[in-house]
Formats: structure tokens, sequence, C-alpha cells
């Protein structure tokens, strides 16, 4: 039995994944602590019957009670790439570097960090864990930078590589469909997971039994792009401009590790996209 089902966990950044997990613990019965920059959304986290809702901005907000009893810390920052532009990695990991005093007072902290499989940039055909990184954008850039940084300063650390994530308000159909613009890289294969698949995942990594370490979290159906999106925009009615016939030789990203660790998607073959 996972010991750890009764010991609290911190979610740092309530957005559209971290509230989820945060959702799903609290369903549980799990001790949960969860965090917004935002005085409003930290209300509103209060109204959801979140007990242990704070404010914290890093590096200015950190409440040391947030961490109160807490043996896993989730960060599920956004790097803010598209924001900030070159300017994401320094802000971010400046974000991150402002935990250390938490990680050095509590040495036993257990720390999930949600990182994303961008950090591989162009590679091509599969890759796994082991594949090289080269992060090709601002926000890849920064979140490969705050792994390297978190191995280096967190003792118990897990890194979760998510691919693409869709759900709901996050439906692929309007990526492309009804937008005047077409398919990038139409041919190559997409590498996506379910927020419930992806929570999953987050539920073993704070449990005993996911060792620590990398691992990527990815559905395991890599339709082309261009037939993936188009259907998807299909559902919704939604027109789309076509693709470019580019990217054949594009990454697929193996999550075979996890699944050799218990990781069972219910949506793996992302059909739920299609009706």
């Amino acid at each position: 039995m996972d010991d750890n089902s009764s010991k609290k966990v911190a979610v740092l950044g309530a957005g559209w994944l971290g509230f989820a997990l945060a959702e799903q613990l609290q369903i549980q019965g799990r001790p949960v602590h969860v965090s917004s920059r935002s005085a409003l959304t930290v209300e509103m986290l209060e109204n959801f019957g979140f007990a242990g809702a704070f404010r914290v901005e890093l590096p200015e907000v950190l409440p040391g009670a947030f961490f109160d009893d807490v043996s896993h810390l989730v960060l599920t920052l956004p790097p803010g790439g598209r924001q900030l532009g070159a300017e994401a990695t320094e802000r971010y990991l400046h974000a991150i570097q402002a935990l250390f005093p938490v990680f050095v007072e509590r040495p036993k902290l257990n720390i999930v960090f949600c990182s994303s499989t961008g950090v591989y940039g162009d590679a091509r055909g599969e890759v796994d864990e082991l594949t090289p990184l080269d992060p090709n954008t601002h926000s890849s850039r920064a979140v490969a930078a705050a792994e390297r940084t978190l191995e280096l300063f967190a003792d118990r650390l897990t890194i979760l590589r998510f691919a693409g994530l869709v759900g709901p308000r996050r439906h692929p159909g309007n990526f492309y469909g009804g937008k005047n613009r077409s398919i990038p890289q139409s041919a190559a294969p997409v590498n996506l997971v379910h927020q419930a698949d992806a929570v999953n995942a987050l539920l073993l990594a704070l449990s005993n039994d996911l060792p620590a370490g990398v691992y990527n979290v990815c559905a395991a159906a890599h339709p082309s792009k261009g037939e993936f999106y188009q259907a998807a925009a299909n559902t919704l009615k939604l027109a789309t401009s076509g693709g470019d016939g580019s990217g054949i030789d594009g990454k697929t990203v193996s999550s075979a590790k996890l699944r050799g660790h218990g990781w069972q998607p219910t949506q793996d073959d992302l059909s739920i996209f299609l009706w």
C-alpha cells in the first residue's frame, strides 16, 4: 500500500494542469496546498473548498506556511516564453532559485517538476529520456535550464516531460480550425497527452511506485499533424487551411519508461477529440 496517501502535497501553480491535479487530490481526500499569483484566484480556490490556498508569486511572495507538513512539492510553473521572449530563461530561473532555501530547510521534500517534451527540439525519429536536449524556443530553453538547475539543488527530484497538453478547454480542433493559417509541419507525428492522463502521471509520481528520475508523458497515438488536426477541427465544424506537407521525419515521443512503472493512459488513441 502507498504510505504517501495521507501525506500533504503542495501544488505550486493552480493553472490548467495544477488545478486539475489539486482537484483530484482533494477528491481522493489527500491533504493539499495550492497556490496562485493572483489574490482573486486564491479567493476562487477557497470557494472551491481548498482550505490551503495561498498567494505565491516567485521570487517575491513565498509564505512559509505553504510548505507546512508538506511531503511533496509539484512545480507547474509556466515558463512564459511567448510573453517574455529571450528574458524567459533568466526570469524562470530566478523564480525557481527562490525555492532553494526551502530545499535546504526540507531535505526530505520530494520535488515533482512539470517539464515539456519541447526540450528535445527538432529531434528526429523516436525520442526517449536519453535523447540529448536541444530546445529551440524561448519556453523550452527556460524549462531545460530549470531541469538542469533543479537536478543540482533538489535531492529528491522527479521530472515529468509532458507532450502537448489537451483536454477540457483545450480541444485540439481549435488549434488550427477556424484560423486563416496552414498547419505547419503537417506530415510530422503528433505528440499529445490528455489532461486526465497527465494528472494520472502526476499521481503516480506522488506515490511510492515511481522512482525519482526523468519520464516522458505522451499518448501512444502519433498520427500526422495534418490528419489529426483536420479531423479534430471537423468535429467542431471548423475549417482549416490545409498543411505544408513538411516534417515527415519529425520526432515521436516514447513514454515506454513511464508505462513500465504502471502508467496506464485512458485516452491513448486521442480518439475522444475525433467524435
